[in-house]
């Protein structure tokens, strides 16, 4: 409003006629008569007329309506209270305090030197602990595959007890009474069976471990035996079937070289379609059930199995193998041993797991180490079958 201006010049537009309030008592010789007060057309009686007298501006204004009557008094007492701005206490990511400022929700940029140094001391930590368990495992491995198929064979066991032992924990943790006692010993009499008459002997010590699991719920009555017994019978049908097809390579001619070959390629398989799911994958392979696989990675650990096929090949110390037969067992290994990661992956879905277990420091699990060897060690065997090297 301008200096000078009279603010009862400013009237609301209405149907009916706006009548300012009076000039003040004091502002006029007259106060309180009729005349000052605009009332002589009024019907207003004696006792009205005196009530009204005494009726102020700030009355007018602020009994406009019975809802606002008071606000404006309110307002202008609020308007006069230095009020300060309270901090707000929060658990935020890169505000080491935990108490953010108004100053501080600016939308900057800075960022926490020393949580970011926490990160990636965690993460080179984690780095480093991987690193140095596969380093561990590789040279156990190597070590006794060097010694000898009894060695590698007891190495084997190990692995394949463990994995199982691993599987009925999480299937327990899931609801289910598995008898792991009757399926870890299914699993030992799985690869005794292949030392002893090859692998197709596991398909009698399974039927074994079948009947087994049904007369222990026979005899000792249990909720759901149906259920429970599947996964029993599932944990040596999964994990000590199909890797007791590397017990006869154990006892083949060159036995370190064709073992080695296949490991080293199912490794790199695994490796390449990480590096190139990572840097050019877009496709999903699975989007359900392993959503960071990608056709593109899938065709790279193919590439990469290849490029290390042909490599080993070309060995002379990796005799019996040759360029082509190491291209061919690559080609077989890397077509199907990412189904191994993907069964477990559906496992671990239904069973609402991200890690089968933890007994390898930075890698988890036995069994999300070994799942894609599940698939390539009886492809690999296979392999070697047709090829003439058994």
């Amino acid at each position: 409003m301008a200096e000078g201006d009279d603010p009862n010049e400013d009237q609301v537009e209405t149907d009916a006629d706006v009548v300012p309030f009076p000039s003040r008592a004091q502002d006029h010789p007259a106060a309180g008569s009729q005349e000052s007060l605009g009332l002589t057309d009024s019907p207003m009686d004696t006792a009205e007329r005196v009530a009204f007298a005494d009726f102020t501006e700030d009355d007018y204004v602020q009994s406009t309506t019975r809802e606002y009557q008071g606000l404006a008094e309110a307002i202008a007492e609020a308007s006069k209270e230095d009020l300060a701005q309270s901090p707000v206490a929060a658990a935020i990511p890169g505000v080491s305090t935990g108490v953010v400022g108004f100053e501080d929700v600016t939308g900057g940029e800075a960022e926490d030197v020393e949580l970011i140094d926490r990160v990636d001391r965690a993460r080179r930590s984690d780095l480093a602990l991987r690193v140095g368990t596969a380093l561990a495992l590789i040279a156990v491995f190597v070590g006794a595959l060097a010694a000898g198929p009894v060695w590698i064979t007891l190495f084997l066991a190990a692995i394949v007890i463990g994995a199982q032992g691993e599987f009925y924990a999480a299937v327990r943790g899931a609801g289910f009474s598995p008898v792991a006692l009757v399926g870890l010993v299914g699993g030992a009499a799985v690869l005794a069976g292949a030392w002893a008459s090859g692998p197709f002997a596991a398909a009698g010590f399974l039927g074994a471990t079948v009947v087994a699991t049904a007369l222990w719920y026979a005899i000792v009555p249990r909720r759901y035996p149906l259920s429970n017994a599947g996964v029993t019978v599932f944990g040596v049908a999964w994990v000590a079937v199909p890797l007791s097809f590397a017990v006869p390579l154990f006892r083949a001619p060159r036995a370190f070289q064709i073992v080695l070959a296949m490991v080293l390629i199912t490794a790199a398989t695994d490796v390449a379609a990480y590096f190139f799911g990572r840097s050019l994958g877009r496709s999903k392979m699975a989007p359900v059930l392993s959503p960071n696989k990608t056709w593109e990675g899938y065709a790279g650990g193919i590439l990469g199995a290849t490029a290390i096929g042909a490599t080993l090949g070309s060995f002379p110390f990796m005799e019996p193998l040759t360029v082509t037969i190491g291209v061919v067992l690559a080609v077989a290994i890397g077509v199907v041993s990412p189904l191994g990661d993907l069964a477990e992956s559906v496992v671990k879905r239904l069973l609402g797991l991200k890690d089968m277990g933890s007994i390898l420091p930075g890698h988890g699990g036995l069994l999300d180490r070994i799942d894609a060897f599940i698939v390539a060690v009886p492809i690999g065997y296979l392999t070697y079958l047709v090829l003439g090297i058994l």
